[in-house]
């Protein structure tokens, strides 16, 4: 009860005094000013956005009229777990409609692997057979701490994760934390460690319990209500463009995605990515380059011609 009213508590100057999205993008250089500079590295991201929440079920699902219904449900159910380490809101885990998406994404996958034509066209193959691990190209798995990020991979990504046993475990990544002052951006896994299964929504004996194919060595723990999630995701690209892998598939979240694109795609391009936000276990692929502005400080850009639609695609505002 201590941990849980500790993270409330957290929660509650989060919505309070959060900075997260303290920043203007206007004062960001443009990314078209290093489309003709040399590459210190390029690198492919697939970008895997969660199944719907609970917390999305309860007030982002419509029909909107219906919202104090669910809840005034979802606060009852809250009640019944009052001493657990647990919740409907706080890191708020997956709805069965999510697991079901994870579910729908993992088929997918799975009939890809046996036809690579029914990806569609050759670079979706290939973000594909990365996803899976096939292929010719090294690639690793990184998630958001939140568990709903999280149990998304254990299930769409059941089969790669499984079949690594541990040896090339999914890496659960604090810069990759959702762009929020809500409460359900807070995870409830401590530092260095891996959130477990929930039971306030019915996972154990669902879903796959993938904890040992999961490394948390990157989770430094929460975001400072001082933290802008600006400073994240540019912390997040250098960290990929680091990598030895040619291939980041990115577990995580959707106003975190559409920053990331919003930020990296050149200002003159009119692009969905930054309007829309991708689907619940809608997976987009793009290519990431790293190079140096005039003044020698790193920056990044993404080419507009390199993105594609995995599965699902883009949708909510």
């Amino acid at each position: 009860l201590r941990e849980k009213v500790a993270l409330a508590l957290t929660g509650m100057m989060h919505m309070l005094f959060s900075r997260d999205k303290r920043f203007s993008l206007s004062k960001e250089p443009d990314p078209e000013q290093i489309a003709g500079a040399e590459p210190l590295a390029t690198k492919r991201v697939i970008l895997v956005r969660h199944g719907e929440s609970l917390w999305n079920g309860v007030f982002n699902k419509s029909p909107m009229l219906f919202m104090p219904i669910r809840l005034i449900v979802a606060l009852l159910r809250e009640a019944l777990i009052l001493f657990d380490l647990d919740s409907i809101f706080l890191d708020s885990p997956l709805s069965p409609l999510g697991r079901a998406q994870a579910r729908e994404l993992a088929t997918f996958l799975s009939q890809c692997a046996d036809n690579p034509k029914l990806a569609g066209s050759e670079t979706v193959q290939r973000d594909v057979q990365a996803i899976n691990a096939m292929g010719g190209s090294s690639s690793v798995v990184v998630s958001s701490m939140l568990r709903r990020a999280v149990t998304t991979a254990w299930i769409a990504l059941e089969a790669r994760l499984g079949a690594s046993a541990g040896r090339e475990p999914m890496l659960l990544h604090s810069s990759l934390q959702e762009m929020s002052r809500n409460v359900d951006t807070l995870s409830i896994a401590p530092a260095h460690a891996a959130p477990g299964l929930s039971a306030a929504a019915g996972e154990f004996g669902v879903v796959p319990d993938l904890s040992h194919c999961t490394s948390a060595r990157f989770n430094t723990g929460n975001k400072a209500v001082s933290a802008v999630a600006l400073a994240r995701v540019k912390g997040f690209a250098g960290w990929c463009c680091a990598r030895p892998e040619d291939t980041l598939v990115v577990v995580g979240h959707s106003f975190y995605f559409r920053l990331l694109f919003k930020l990296w795609l050149p200002r003159a391009v009119d692009h969905i990515a930054k309007k829309k936000k991708i689907v619940n276990c809608g997976v987009v692929g793009f290519t990431l380059k790293q190079a140096r502005l005039p003044n020698g400080a790193l920056h990044y850009r993404i080419d507009p011609d390199s993105i594609t639609v995995v599965h699902g695609g883009f949708g909510g505002k």
